[in-house]
């Protein structure tokens, strides 16, 4: 019923595998670059308060992931909205033009049958004419 041109199929691909990576990042953990690994136990220990003015505190970053995960959740469901809103409005574009379409070729092949009938009896008055 329904069928997606190349650009349409490929921009729901890209957006299906778009999704489900920002739904799997929480699932899968990857290792990051900002956390230090375990090792063997440090030769001095830091002596600074744990949550001192000029650290940043984990708190904070944790707030600022879920923050960036729900945006970027909102964005995504948000587009996914508004492709389906759009392929919705063209197929409902195209179907009307579609029934415009055929409504005009029946208008026009019954113009031109009239126009042949038309035709047709005035050919016969000529041939009348001639025959008096």
């Amino acid at each position: 019923m329904w069928k997606l041109n190349k650009i349409q199929t490929a921009f729901l691909a890209l957006f299906l595998v778009s999704t489900f990576i920002l739904f799997a990042l929480p699932i899968v953990r990857f290792p990051s670059a900002t956390m230090p690994q375990p090792t063997s136990a440090p030769s001095v220990i830091p002596t600074e308060e744990p949550n001192a003015p000029n650290q940043p505190s984990s708190n904070g970053s944790a707030s600022q992931s879920v923050a960036a995960f729900v945006g970027s959740a909102l964005a995504s469901l948000i587009s996914l909205v508004g492709f389906i809103v759009t392929t919705a409005i063209t197929w409902r574009k195209e179907k009307r033009e579609s029934a415009l379409a055929d409504l005009q070729q029946k208008k026009l092949q019954t113009e031109l049958e009239k126009s042949k009938i038309e035709l047709e009896a005035l050919k016969k008055k000529e041939q009348k004419k001639k025959k008096k």
